[in-house]
């Protein structure tokens, strides 16, 4: 399936991670201290827990830029509130610098080997689902950019299989034909446009 508009070309990984960091990064600006503890769209997780979640996949991003082999050892602790956001924050800002000299070849993860463009571009939207989540978890209307959602697209529709359901995504609820291309790419990560969590 191909969404009407859908780049015929997918963009190079590198703007595509530009482009989520950007959005992700206007997502976590609305996010106080006292947030933490707010739901997600991500069921079951608070927002401190998705919190923690990003700074793992932004950690092993960054490492992903330079290295041949990832560890898949999570990242330290969560600390305190305000050590928390900073931390994301500051792993969002360096992201895209760590990618621009990203060395050629694959990346071994576990026993599987992975195409550096593969990584960094289910990587660009898993940032830029979890900025939604992290939007929609303090109430704040931020659309995901069409034209972001659209070059996202193909990454969506070739990553997120039946096999991640329902343990990585819930089922994808039902969205016409016209609706919204973030309205899609939502839907195929088994989210909702309209969820809103509530303090």
């Amino acid at each position: 399936m191909t969404l009407p508009g859908a780049p015929a070309t997918v963009p190079r990984t590198i703007e595509l991670l530009d482009r989520a960091v950007g959005y992700a990064r206007i997502c976590l600006a609305r996010v106080g201290e006292a947030d933490l503890d707010r739901p997600t769209p991500c069921a079951q997780w608070s927002l401190r827990d998705l919190l923690v979640h990003m700074d793992d996949s932004l950690a092993a991003l960054g490492e992903a830029a330079g290295a041949t082999r990832l560890s898949l050892v999570p990242v330290a602790g969560d600390g305190e509130a305000a050590e928390l956001l900073g931390r994301v924050r500051q792993r969002a800002c360096s992201l895209v610098a760590q990618w621009v000299p990203a060395q050629d070849g694959p990346v071994a993860l576990g026993q599987a080997w992975l195409a550096r463009e593969v990584l960094g571009g289910v990587g660009a939207l898993e940032i830029t689902l979890h900025g939604w989540d992290v939007g929609r978890s303090v109430g704040a209307d931020l659309p995901i950019p069409a034209v972001l959602a659209l070059d996202l697209w193909p990454w969506a529709r070739d990553h997120i299989t039946d096999a991640d359901r329902p343990a990585r995504f819930g089922e994808p609820p039902a969205v016409s034909w016209s609706a919204s291309p973030q309205a899609h790419l939502l839907a195929r990560a088994g989210r909702r446009e309209a969820a809103v969590a509530t303090p």
